[in-house]
Parts: C-alpha cells; sequence; structure tokens
C-alpha cells in the first residue's frame, strides 16, 4: 500500500521468512519502481469485521531504526541532511540504502541535484548509485572534494599574480576607432552621391581597398600575443571590426578566385585553385590554406584564443591540400591540417591533424586501407571562372536597375524626404524579394534527388553556387518580412517546396539556400534561430550529393541545430540546440534528440495535436506597414538630429521602446518597435562588437553586466534584463546567452548568471536558469543544459555539458593520465626534464656512477643490476641494430652526458660524432670527460630553433629519448626543417621514446605524413624497456637518493623511470608503448638554403 503518497509499503503475514528474503524475491520478477521501499512483517494481519484487512490498524512504517545513527565526518553530516530533506525521512540512518529507506528515483534525482550544488558538481547519477548509503557516498565523494580543492587553490594563487597585469578597456582609443570606422563607411557614401550616383557600384571596392590598407597600415603579422586591452589587441580589433562590416559586400565573391586573390591581398596564404565559402573569419593574415581545399559555408575560421591569465593569442590556421571542411564546423587554436582530411559538419579542429584522417564531432578516426579518399578534379577551367564572374556582375546590374526604378520615386520633389526614402526602402525591398523568387525559381531551377555534383562542374556552379549567392545577394531585402512570417510558406510553397498548414519559420535565408523541390515541411513544423538546412552532403570523393529533406508534423528545430540532406524526422520530434541531424538518424514520433551526430534522450516529448502557442503568423500587410513607418521614423531622426545627434537619439529611442516592447499587446506597435530595434542593431551595434560601448548599451537595456566584459556582438545575448554577466567575462564570436526557451511554441523565461572570469569559446550555448560560478571555460560546441549549475574553476565541453580537462599539446606524443591532478603534475614534471641532467651534472662525483641517462633494453631473459649503463648500451645497440656508423658523421641530439656518444665513437668508428644539448653544464662535463677521444665532439645547439651545421653534412642523426622537447607542432615543424636541411639525401634519421598506444605520437606523425622522409622500420620494444627499468631500479632509486635534494626527489624518479611512477604504469598498465622507428631522407626533397 502507499504510505502518505511517496513509498510503497509491503505488509507481510509470515512467521518464517526475513525481509532481506522478501526483497531479493522481488527484485528478481519487479522492475525498481514497483519494490516496496520497507517490508513489515506481522505475525497475522488485522482484520475488520467483514474479514478484510484493516488498514487503520497497521502499524506504521519506522523508516530509521538504529541504535547507531551518527554521522562520522562533517561530509556524512551534510549528505544525512541532504537525504533527510530530499527522501522526507527524519535522521535516516547512515548505513542503509535510500531504497531501503524508501527512497524514490525522483528523490533520487533530487538528492543528486542539492549534492551538485551543495557539495561537489563532479557526483552523478552512477556514483549516487552505486554508492546508495551516506557512508558510501561519503567515501566516494571525499577523493573529489581534494581534488577540487587542489584545483581551487592553485586557480587562486594564478589568479591572484595575473591580477598585478591585467589591463582595463580605453574609452579614448574604442571611441576614436568606432568614429574612425562610422567615417570610413559614410565618407565614401557620401562622396559618390555627392559627384555622381552611377559609381555607386564602385562602392564595395573602396570599402574592401580600405580594409587592405589598413592591415598593412596596422602591420598585422607583426600582432603579437598579449594583454586583454593592449595597443595589440586593439589592432586585431578595429581589423576585425573592418572586416565583419564587409561581409556583405565579400558575400557576393565567395567560392570565386576573387576571392582567394582579395584573401592573399589580406596576407593571407591562399592557393588560387582554393574553394573557400566563409567569412567567418577573425584573422585572415594567418591563413594557409592549400590547392583544391574546399571550405563550405557558415565555417568558423578562429584565430583568437582567450588565455585564462587575461591575455590573448593569435594562432595560424594551416589547412593542406584536398582537404574538405563542411558546415558550421569551427577551427581553432594553433590547427595544422595535413592533406587529404574530412571534416563532418558540426565538427571542432583544433591541433595537428595528419592525412587521411576523417573527423566527425570530437571523434577522429584514420581511414582504413579500403576506403579511398579520393578527390575528383577541384580545378575551376577558364570557363567556369568566366561564368562566376559574369554572374556576380548580372547581379550588380540587377541592383543597380532596381535601385534606378525606386529612386525615381525618391526624385518627386513634392515628398518629404524621409517620407520618399522609407517609402523607396519599402518598395525596393518588396520588389526584391520577388525577384529573388523569379530567379531561383526560373534560372537556378529545381534539383533531382540523389544527384552528386563535383565541385568544378557547371551543375555545381549552377544548382549550388548561384542559389546560394542570389539568397546572401538579397539578404537585406528578406529583411522586410520578420519572424514566422505568413510569407515564408507561401513563397516555399511557390518554389516548389511540399509545405502544410501552420508551419512558422524563423527566417527563410536558410530554406532558400537549400534546394527547395526537395522539402517537405508538414503540419505545425516550428524553427528557431540560427537554424542551417546544409544544401549538399558531403562524400569521400569530395563530390556534393543533394537530397531530400522531411520535417514530420509538429517538429521543433532548436538554435544552430543542423539538417543534412537525406534526413526524416517523424511526427512530434524536437532537435534540441547544437544539433546534426543526417540520414542516418532513426527518428520515432516524440524523440529528442542532442548531440553531433544526434543521440535520442531516454524521454519523450508529451504529443498535442493541436498547439495553440505564443508564436503568431504575422499577415503580409502589417509587415509592410511596419517596414515603412520604422523606416521613417530612421530617416527623420537622422534628417533632423545629423548623425551625431541621430546616433544618440535613436539610441534613446530604441532603449526606451525596448522597455515598453516587453509589455506591449498591439501587434502593430510592437512589429514597428521591433523594427525600430532592427535597424539600431545593423546601423550601430555593428560599430560596437568587442568594445564597452556595447556592454554600456546593454546595461541600458536592462542587463547587468560587470567589468571588462568582452561581447563580440549584439546577438551575443537575448533578453537582457534577465542576463547577469560577472567582471572580465569574455565570449567568442558565435558563443551565445539564452534566458528563454520556445518549447512546443510556449514561452518560458529564467534568469542566467555568468560569473566573473568566464570564458565562452565559439559555438557555446548557455541555455536559461544556468549558473556559472566563476572561471569557467567552455570549449567549441558546448551547451550548457538548463539549470545546469558549473562549480567554479572548472572547464565544459560536450553536449550536453560535462566537466573537461583540457588535454596539453604533449598528449599527443605521450601517454593520457587519467588522474586530473597527477596530469597536472606530470606536465609540469617534463617542464623540468632540463634540469634532470643540469643536476647531475652539478652533482657528478664517480665517472663510472650513472652514466647513461635512456632507460636501456634487455632481453627478456636477462637479470643484472648494475650501474655501468649495460641495459642503456644495449638500447643504442638496438636503435643501430640494421644501421652502419662507419666512415659516417652522424649527429646525436639532446646527447646527455656524453656517455652515449662516446662509447658509439669507440664502438662503429664514425667518420665524425657531434653531441649536441642546449645545457652550458651539460656540454662542460661532457668535454671535460671525453675531450680525449678523437672524432667525437660535443657542441651546444637547441633542436628546435636552429642547427649550426652545413646543409647536408650529415649521414645519421639520432634521437634518443627526446619525446619531451617536440611538444609542440611548431617546434616539431622546425626541428623536421633542420634535420632535413642537414641530412644527406638517402640519410637516416633514428629514434626511440614513448608513443601512443598504435606507435604514433606528434613528431612520429609530423614525419609520417612528411614528403621527405619514408619509415623503414618500426619496432614495438615496450616490454624489453620496462625488463630493463625493472633490473636498474635499485641503483637508480639508490643514486637518487644519495644525489638528489628531497624536494626534488619525486620528478627525478619519475623521468628515470623506476617501478610505481606514471610514465612506468603507463606503459605496464597498457596506456602508452615505447618504440624505435627508423626513417630515411627521400632523395627528391629539395634541401632548404641558409
Amino acid at each position: 500500500m502507499k504510505w502518505k503518497d511517496d513509498y510503497l509499503v509491503a505488509y507481510v503475514q509470515s512467521s518464517d521468512i526475513s525481509e532481506q528474503e522478501l526483497r531479493k524475491h522481488c527484485q528478481s520478477y519487479l522492475p525498481p519502481y514497483m519494490i516496496p521501499s520497507i517490508f513489515i512483517i506481522l505475525d497475522k494481519l488485522p482484520l475488520n469485521q467483514n474479514g478484510k484487512v484493516d488498514r487503520k490498524l497497521l502499524p506504521p512504517p519506522e523508516f530509521s531504526s538504529s541504535a547507531d545513527n551518527l554521522p562520522h565526518t562533517t561530509l556524512e553530516e551534510q549528505l544525512q541532511d541532504i537525504f533527510s530533506h530530499a527522501f522526507h525521512i527524519e535522521s535516516p540512518h547512515i548505513d542503509v540504502t535510500f531504497g531501503e529507506l524508501g527512497g524514490t528515483s525522483l528523490g533520487a534525482i533530487l538528492a543528486l541535484t542539492v549534492i551538485r550544488q551543495q557539495v561537489s558538481n563532479k557526483v552523478d547519477i552512477g556514483l549516487l548509485f552505486t554508492n546508495p548509503s551516506i557512508r558510501q557516498l561519503a567515501r566516494a565523494i571525499e577523493p573529489l572534494l581534494v581534488l577540487e580543492e587542489i584545483q581551487e587553490t592553485a586557480s587562486t594563487v594564478n589568479e591572484n599574480h595575473e591580477t598585478d597585469i591585467r589591463l582595463t578597456p580605453s574609452f579614448v582609443i574604442e571611441s576614436l576607432g568606432i568614429v574612425l570606422l562610422v567615417c570610413q563607411w559614410l565618407l565614401p557614401i557620401m562622396i559618390i552621391h555627392q559627384w555622381c550616383a552611377l559609381l555607386f557600384p564602385i562602392l564595395p571596392l573602396c570599402h574592401l581597398l580600405f580594409y587592405i590598407i589598413c592591415s598593412h597600415l596596422l602591420s598585422s603579422r607583426n600582432i603579437k600575443d598579449d594583454n586583454i586591452f593592449s595597443w595589440n589587441y586593439y589592432r586585431w580589433w578595429f581589423l576585425n571590426q573592418l572586416w565583419n562590416n564587409n561581409t556583405f559586400w565579400l558575400q557576393h565573391i565567395l567560392g570565386t578566385p576573387l576571392y582567394n586573390c582579395y584573401l592573399r591581398l589580406c596576407g593571407a596564404r591562399v592557393s588560387l585553385n582554393a574553394h573557400i565559402y566563409t567569412t567567418t573569419i577573425d584573422a585572415p593574415w594567418l591563413l594557409d590554406i592549400g590547392d583544391g581545399t574546399w571550405i563550405a559555408d557558415k565555417t568558423t575560421l578562429n584565430s583568437l584564443y582567450f588565455n585564462d591569465d587575461y591575455t590573448f593569442a593569435l594562432h595560424s590556421i594551416r589547412i593542406g591540400c584536398y582537404c574538405s571542411i563542411s558546415a558550421r564546423s569551427i577551427l581553432f587554436g594553433e590547427v595544422d591540417m595535413q592533406d587529404n582530411i574530412i571534416v563532418q559538419p558540426m565538427s571542432s579542429v583544433t591541433g595537428f591533424i595528419a592525412s587521411r584522417t576523417i573527423i566527425d564531432g570530437d571523434e577522429h578516426k584514420s581511414a582504413s586501407s579500403d576506403i579511398s579518399i579520393t578527390h575528383s578534379n577541384r580545378l575551376l577551367s577558364i570557363w567556369h571562372k568566366m561564368y562566376q564572374v559574369i554572374t556576380v556582375i548580372s547581379l550588380i546590374c540587377i541592383h543597380c536597375t532596381l535601385l534606378a526604378i525606386v529612386y525615381k520615386v525618391y526624385s518627386v520633389e513634392q515628398i518629404s524626404l524621409p517620407i520618399s526614402i522609407a517609402f523607396c526602402w519599402t518598395l525596393w525591398s518588396i520588389v526584391a524579394c520577388f525577384v529573388t523568387l523569379f530567379l531561383l525559381k526560373f534560372v537556378v531551377g529545381s534539383c533531382t534527388a540523389g544527384e552528386t555534383y563535383p565541385i568544378a562542374s557547371w551543375s555545381y556552379l549552377h544548382k549550388v553556387w548561384l542559389r546560394q549567392l542570389i539568397v546572401s545577394s538579397f539578404h537585406y531585402a528578406w529583411l522586410l518580412p520578420t519572424g514566422h512570417d505568413y510569407l515564408y510558406p507561401f513563397s516555399l510553397r511557390w518554389l516548389g517546396a511540399q509545405v502544410e498548414d501552420d508551419v512558422k519559420l524563423s527566417s527563410i535565408d536558410i530554406f532558400l539556400s537549400y534546394p527547395t523541390n526537395l522539402l517537405k515541411l508538414e503540419t505545425g513544423v516550428t524553427s528557431f534561430g540560427y537554424v542551417l538546412l546544409v544544401p549538399t552532403e558531403m562524400t569521400l570523393e569530395g563530390d556534393h550529393r543533394v537530397d531530400c529533406i522531411t520535417l514530420g508534423s509538429h517538429t521543433n528545430l532548436g538554435n544552430f541545430c543542423s539538417i543534412l540532406p537525406g534526413s526524416h524526422l517523424a511526427s512530434h520530434t524536437m532537435v534540441g540546440n547544437l544539433t546534426r541531424i543526417t540520414r542516418e538518424t532513426n527518428s520515432n514520433n516524440g524523440d529528442i534528440f542532442i548531440g553531433v551526430p544526434a543521440r535520442a534522450m531516454p524521454f519523450q516529448m508529451p504529443i498535442r495535436e493541436a498547439i495553440d502557442g505564443q508564436i503568431k503568423t504575422i499577415p503580409f500587410w502589417m509587415t509592410c506597414f511596419s517596414h515603412y513607418i520604422s523606416k521613417c521614423l530612421l530617416i527623420g531622426i537622422y534628417w533632423s538630429c545629423g548623425l551625431i545627434g541621430g546616433l544618440i537619439l535613436h539610441t534613446i529611442i530604441v532603449c526606451s521602446l525596448y522597455r515598453w516592447y516587453l509589455y506591449a499587446d498591439n501587434k502593430t506597435i510592437k512589429q514597428i518597435t521591433g523594427k525600430v530595434v532592427e535597424d539600431h542593431q545593423i546601423f550601430v551595434c555593428s560599430f560596437l562588437g568587442n568594445t564597452q560601448w556595447l556592454i554600456r548599451l546593454f546595461r541600458a537595456y536592462g542587463a547587468n553586466i560587470g567589468n571588462n566584459v568582452i561581447l563580440p556582438d549584439f546577438s551575443s545575448i537575448f533578453d537582457y534584463n534577465l542576463v547577469t554577466i560577472g567582471d572580465n567575462v569574455r565570449l567568442n564570436i558565435n558563443a551565445i546567452i539564452v534566458c528563454h526557451t520556445f518549447e512546443q511554441r510556449i514561452l518560458k523565461l529564467v534568469p542566467v548568471t555568468v560569473g566573473n572570469s568566464c570564458v565562452l569559446m565559439t559555438g557555446s550555448i548557455v541555455m536559461p536558469g544556468c549558473k556559472l560560478m566563476g572561471n569557467n571555460r567552455l570549449y567549441p560546441f558546448t551547451l550548457v543544459m538548463k539549470n545546469d549549475l558549473l562549480q567554479p574553476n572548472t572547464q565544459w565541453k560536450g553536449l550536453p555539458a560535462q566537466s573537461y580537462v583540457a588535454k596539453s599539446i604533449l598528449s599527443q606524443s605521450a601517454p593520457v593520465c587519467d588522474d586530473v591532478f597527477k596530469c597536472q603534475q606530470k606536465s609540469k614534471n617534463f617542464d623540468r626534464l632540463s634540469l634532470w641532467n643540469e643536476k647531475i651534472s652539478s652533482i657528478y662525483m664517480n665517472v663510472n656512477e650513472l652514466q647513461f641517462m635512456n632507460w636501456g633494453y634487455a632481453d627478456l631473459d636477462e637479470h643484472i643490476d648494475d650501474n655501468s649503463g649495460y641495459y642503456s648500451k644495449k638500447l643504442y645497440q638496438q636503435v643501430l641494430a640494421n644501421i652502419s656508423l662507419t666512415d659516417q658523421n652522424v649527429l646525436e641530439v639532446d646527447c646527455g652526458r656524453g656517455a652515449g656518444a662516446a662509447w658509439c665513437t669507440r664502438t662503429y668508428a664514425p667518420h665524425s660524432y657531434v653531441g649536441i644539448d642546449p645545457s652550458r653544464d651539460v656540454i662542460n662535463l661532457c668535454e671535460q670527460t671525453y675531450s680525449t677521444i678523437p672524432r667525437l665532439s660535443f657542441m651546444i645547439a637547441d633542436p628546435k630553433p636552429y642547427l649550426s651545421l652545413q646543409n647536408e653534412s650529415m649521414d645519421v642523426v639520432l634521437s634518443i629519448e627526446t619525446t619531451n622537447i617536440f611538444d609542440e607542432i611548431e617546434a616539431v615543424k622546425k626541428f623536421v626543417n633542420e634535420i632535413t636541411r642537414v641530412l644527406t639525401p638517402n640519410g637516416y634519421f633514428l629514434w626511440c621514446g614513448l608513443c601512443n598506444l598504435d606507435g604514433s605520437g606528434l613528431l612520429i606523425d609530423y614525419l609520417t605524413t612528411n614528403n621527405g622522409f619514408i619509415i623503414k622500420e618500426k619496432v614495438n620494444i615496450t616490454r624489453n624497456v620496462l625488463h630493463a627499468l625493472d633490473s636498474q631500479s635499485n641503483s637508480r632509486a639508490d643514486f637518487i637518493d644519495r644525489y638528489i635534494q628531497p624536494t626534488d626527489q619525486e620528478y627525478c624518479r619519475l623521468l628515470a623511470g623506476l617501478p610505481g611512477t606514471q610514465l612506468y604504469d603507463n606503459m605496464q598498465q597498457g596506456r602508452a608503448e615505447y618504440w624505435r622507428v627508423v626513417f630515411r631522407k627521400k632523395t627528391t626533397k629539395k634541401t632548404p638554403i641558409v
């Protein structure tokens, strides 16, 4: 029976059964929610006069019964209090599971929420169910609290140190920059208007050339990493704002050689045969794009990176030849992509990417040998290029013709200026919308489902490129209708789409960019902001396929979701924010999808056949009337008050109207107000991005925003009066904060709080009700779900957001540590590796003691513990097994204390042997110890920047356990360039060290994809190295105990590979491997001239 509507209580009449037996029996036959919370065993059930069970006489359940029920720790006491409130039990037992206490699954969710808020955000539902009692849960949480305390302490120390160097925004520089941006935009218009109106077609050239001039004047390539709000930062800011203001003009030349030429004039290294369709670029001078690469529309090339120490960095983005990067992907950080890489839609890319990699979301996988990643000819012919140029010129002529027609109305002198211009503006918008539809229907035409278009084909140019060009060119005309306008479904039907009743679309651009005859929108479909219908699906051959998209009845498309060709969604489907739907997505009625690729959630939305929501369709006549009145107000403000006065009055009116707009009921007034606010966003706010003027404007709208906050544009936040943002918060482009939802067309508003020093990277979204407690970083494509609470000093990534520990670049060539604290310590220890040799050289007392520094190699049947370097010599023998050094010129990188170089010189009789090391102390020790050995020499040199050796002067280059010095891609590039230069044709580069499980690593991967080298031999010797470390453990541990200071012994033991340390355990437990590799230099590789 139910007890107080919360618990299921079982009364059993028996004298020979226990509660444990009953519970076990129920668990075998019943689902968890049907198992009673408590069993009460009676000798006899009380009966009433009718012989039925008298429920009033049944004894009440006792959920707590124990003599020892006192918590032993503060954490147990806190958890006991949480369990008491969540499960409605007074003083719950410490050692009894919440299920036995009468707890329900709903109570468990409530308890988990409170625990994450008050105790630790790292507790998940799995931890709670595997530790269901208070004492078990407390023991499981204690290590998490220790880790959080360590991280918070380290963060606090860093924050206190960084506060001293933090800069504040410059009001003067930002104001002067905004004035200059406005002037460079308006002056060409005013001059052309005064001289000759026929020169208006050259207006785009004036604006585009100004960016090129400014990028050279401000020395864009010399902008260095610096503090935020420094002079270097403001140089980048000004160029970025200029670029953003020119994107409308650039839309007309996307995918053409003209765009590639323009990028080259801006400082980019771009092949003329690349196909680039994106303008979302924040530092074009840092681009390096190879031949035949295709980059889709809406792809973000994000060079700007906000560091945690209030500095910024501009990272280069290198993309090799014949890569294919699909729509809405994000490239950020130090991107170095090799050739023939495929990036699926909505994927994030950073760091080094080897050739023949397929990136799908966060998953990177190499193409198997049975998959042929080939590319058809991607080079446009001269006729293709002429077609593109003629098409762009024709489109410009159409615009000029429309302007000439509406100019006749403007020239009528009897009509006042504001009225005539507003009428012309509205008339141009109406006519341009119909011209767009006419061109799409009768010039572009329809597509056939399943057709495949090579990039360099007439079909692709006509069906895909031309469609996108027309839609983007007339983008501002389609601002005439507002979101969910009646005109949208009507226009799509006329173009051939199957659109049923009650379809409400927030914008039409993305639907017009898709082959409309392949669209089927059933009754009640609703789309929200920034939805993308990807026009084509990319094949492994590099071609593009079109196909049908079907959206079932009452489907909801969330913000920033992407729908690919071939997708079919069942009725009542909800697609969450930042979600990608493909033909592989299996959809059932009522499914909710989240993620890339989309995953169905374990719950469904309630099905409502008739939805009476709050999204109302707007008649077309009301749209035109509202547009006309808003333009009359806009022109009247600036005509009567001038430019400066107009800007001030326009802003005051918009701020006043916005507050009133929230409570207005009249549809027409609300439409006009919305248009006035939209005009202010276009003509004023577009100049204010990343400045404190934009922050002041948001505050005027009602937002609560702290100091030194950076917001890239006006669309970064919505529902301003519900937003609270702390100090020093930084947002990248396309990161947004939302305080509303429109699930099933019902508006819900919940406040959002973002604490101090948070960083929201490109493509991250914060949903209503969320709280970021401070110093949080959201990585690209991170969705913070409704009502999430992110604890301070944490990083998050994923859909939905999950706690994340960023991997350093070192992790590409070294094993990954599962424990966060140990990982941080390990990276610090690697940074100290250079001190290991220096310390030993400074305390070196006996030449016969620990001469060799490498880990060694041992046959599996050998068991010798000595300190004479027996196993280390055997490691050299293994590396040199099939290579002769006799009469060869040999170079050893990071030679350590020189024992290996001396042994090789004596054993193999090379013509010359040079050992290099960046440490002066180490080289001095080498020279003192081995100065009498002929043909052996040592020199101070860092192999990363430059080797002071002649071109093609070395036959063999040796690198023994130097993984640590090649932990960054730039260091690897420079080192490979140097060994390529100094090696003779057919020379050998010999390497051994730690790798990932498949024998991959940053240096190995780079050399593997480098056209200058081929792999001659690659052998896994992990077991032999482990055996050598075991055999030498006693002598090495004794050396460290005697000669190393206690404070430094821990990291010296780690780097010596002693058993029990992280590096040793990684190899022993299969998380890392030790390989030796032989590379041979190709004879065709040209040697750089120094």
